[in-house]
């Protein structure tokens, strides 16, 4: 027998052996990899878990802030999870992960939500609107709280055993990975044993691959990347190709999940800040404020852009500028503005290759119109950085734009209220509340030296002209002499109609001498109206005016009396007269 033949047949055992741990291998590789498969399985379950108790809390969180607010806008949450959970429940129940328990769990979760949608979600939208009362009834009653509460215990129970699985096939894993560590070792020791004196070379060429495999194993568990060399046999190769391929795949996913959680953090970060703007608009109490905080907070929002926040006039149909940042760009007119026509988000370039661009902005944009039931706020027009994703942007801004609709809406509201509260709504002048507390403020501010005055005016003969000509012809004429009245008041002066034809005009840093100057100017300007009504002459119409300053010391109510009193003197004296408290008369019969 020659050397070789011997040399083969000292190798049958040694072979037989290789085969028999190559096999080993290949079946704990195997394991190992189903392991991993039902570990993503486990996960993807999680994942579904956590989604359906979002769109669970979306789905209460919209019909409370409904039932709150009375807003259909809030709604929107409720019908985004209404519409998603039965697809998480199907891929939950696809699942080959849940035990019988769990599907049980699974199914009286989605019984509950149906409950709590037919007996607590629909019954409250639908009596929101009408009755509102019974709405909030039926929150306060805490039905709708103890179903949402035991369908968040039952997902609560699924997460926990999905969690318990996880880990045992996280232990299972790692008692795998040591299984094989100890098959490697044990063919190593024995391929040593049977391999004295002529198989120490072949051992060195076998165990060396085995050895970098095992450290590879172990890079791969401790720092989640290896790579062994692929060399030696044909099956070591194939086993060192599938190693790498394996830690390529655990890098990859390790990788693409932490770029999923810088992702998330980064959106949760983004979402935090759209929170604190809407807590912030919330506060605000004008338009003016409101739009002082974007101004602040939309180069934040929107960070590496330059942007426009108008706002639309309606009575002149025009964009006016409210807020801007980064680079200077024009203002379009409603008319040119094809989001404003569209009532959804334009922008330049892709995408749009029918349609024309914005004026004024000869480089790339995205334009969000601004809209509240029906209503054109106005317009947020941005202009991405060269580096910016243009789809991110997009979302970013349509979220941002329905914040800012709805703080724009509320607080435009709120300055109507506030303007129907202080104004009369015949002749659009202040009320007798604004002037008492412009009063208040007038007088606390002139502690200090500065003069106050008060022109007090009443129209004569007013019953006389009701009686002649009809109350339309009375109110015909306080409304021209409210608009005389106007066009004399200087700038932050109070002009206002406390009631009836009685007319008041507050002066602050006006002394008397300039109060009483006024007066005449005003007198006059009345005197010298021509007033009709329906095409008849109402004949001249004179107003008589009482002048007051403030004395040192004194109040506002001894003020606003002085000037009645002087208002008095001046109809006694014969009307059409300006008459100064304390002093002869000023003007002569007009």
């Amino acid at each position: 027998m020659r050397l070789r033949h011997l040399l083969l047949l000292t190798q049958l055992p040694f072979w037989a052996l290789l085969l028999a741990t190559f096999l080993v291998l290949q079946g704990s590789l195997d394991r190992r990899v189903q392991t991993l498969a039902q570990v993503t399985e486990t996960r993807t379950q999680l994942e579904h878990t956590a989604e359906l108790l979002t769109h669970v809390l979306d789905m209460e969180t919209g019909v409370r802030g409904y039932v709150i607010a009375g807003q259909p806008a809030f709604l929107e949450p409720y019908y985004r999870g209404e519409a998603a959970y039965p697809a998480v429940i199907d891929a939950l129940r696809g699942g080959a992960t849940l035990g019988d328990a769990d599907r049980a769990r699974l199914g009286q979760v989605s019984d509950l939500i149906r409950q709590w949608q037919a007996e607590i979600a629909q019954p409250e939208i639908r009596l929101r609107p009408d009755r509102p009362a019974e709405a909030e009834a039926m929150v306060r009653s805490g039905r709708g709280k103890r179903i949402l509460d035991q369908i968040r215990a039952d997902i609560g129970g699924i997460e926990e055993s999905l969690g318990r699985q996880l880990r045992d096939v996280d232990a299972r894993a790692q008692a795998q990975l040591g299984e094989l560590r100890r098959v490697l070792v044990g063919a190593a020791v024995t391929l040593l044993l049977l391999s004295v004196g002529i198989t120490l070379l072949t051992a060195r060429l076998l165990t060396g691959p085995l050895s970098a495999l095992g450290r590879g194993t172990r890079r791969v568990t401790d720092h989640g990347a290896a790579t062994v060399t692929e060399r030696g046999p044909r099956e070591y190769r194939e086993l060192a190709g599938a190693f790498n391929r394996m830690a390529r795949g655990v890098q990859e996913a390790r990788a693409s999940s932490a770029r999923a959680a810088d992702e998330l953090a980064t959106r949760n970060a983004w979402l935090s800040d759209l929170a604190r703007l809407s807590d912030a608009l919330q506060a605000a109490r004008s338009v003016a404020e409101g739009t002082e905080i974007l101004a602040r907070a939309l180069p934040h929002l929107l960070p590496g852009t330059s942007g426009q926040l108008a706002q639309h006039n309606a009575s002149r149909n025009l964009l006016l500028p409210a807020a801007a940042w980064g680079e200077e760009m024009l203002t379009p007119g409603p008319e040119s503005c094809w989001a404003l026509r569209r009532g959804e988000t334009q922008g330049d370039g892709a995408g749009r290759p029918f349609m024309p661009g914005c004026a004024g902005m000869p480089g790339g944009y995205l334009c969000a119109p601004l809209f509240s039931h029906g209503e054109t706020l106005g317009l947020i027009r941005v202009q991405p950085g060269p580096d910016a994703d243009l789809g991110a942007l997009r979302e970013a801004l349509n979220d941002v734009a329905r914040q800012v609709a709805l703080a724009l809406a509320s607080l435009r509201l709120q300055d109507r209220l506030l303007q129907q509260s202080i104004r009369d709504p015949l002749t659009g002048l202040f009320n007798r509340r604004h002037l008492e507390a412009q009063l208040a403020s007038g007088v606390a501010a002139a502690q200090g030296g500065e003069p106050l005055s008060v022109v007090a005016l009443d129209i004569d003969h007013f019953k006389r002209l009701n009686d002649t000509f009809g109350h339309d012809a009375g109110d015909a004429a306080l409304v021209r002499v409210s608009a005389a009245l106007r066009e004399v008041a200087p700038p932050g002066s109070t002009p206002a109609r406390p009631g009836g034809e009685e007319f008041t005009l507050l002066l602050p840093q006006t002394d008397v001498g300039q109060a009483a100057a006024l007066a005449e100017t005003l007198r006059a300007r009345v005197a010298a109206l021509d007033l009709s009504h329906d095409g008849i002459a109402l004949g001249q119409v004179t107003v008589s005016l009482g002048v007051a300053g403030l004395t040192p010391g004194g109040s506002g109510e001894a003020l606003v009396a002085a000037a009645d009193q002087a208002l008095y003197a001046a109809k006694r004296a014969g009307r059409n007269r300006v008459v100064v408290a304390g002093v002869q008369e000023r003007a002569d019969r007009s």
